[in-house]
């Protein structure tokens, strides 16, 4: 793992709401595409991709902790992954870190 900048500090969704982020590792160069949420002050980041229907979930709706899905109106949790029908279904997260330069994950 390494940490890699995502996006800067400006850039950040605001208060109860998403973002999809198209980001390339800085060392791998493998592209990702990733959805980050403001939720109670706090930033979390989750793969975009919904795995039930392939749609946006950074360009979803925010409902509580949970984002649904732009197609399919699936539901996922931004905090823990898991999906709201059927918990034994995950998305991978990634923890968020607030620099002076930037937002940034482990991935």
């Amino acid at each position: 793992m390494s940490r890699c900048k995502i996006l800067d500090l400006g850039d950040a969704p605001a208060e109860g709401t998403g973002k999809q982020i198209p980001f390339k590792h800085d060392f791998t160069e493998i592209d990702y595409v990733l959805a980050l949420f403001k939720v109670d002050g706090k930033l979390y980041c989750l793969t975009d991709q919904c795995r039930c229907c392939e749609g946006s979930l950074g360009k979803g709706v925010l409902k509580g902790d949970f984002t649904f899905c732009h197609k399919d109106e699936c539901g996922w949790n931004v905090k823990k992954g898991y999906c709201k029908f059927n918990r034994s279904d995950t998305t991978p997260t990634y923890k968020v870190m607030v620099e002076e330069d930037g937002l940034y994950i482990d991935i």
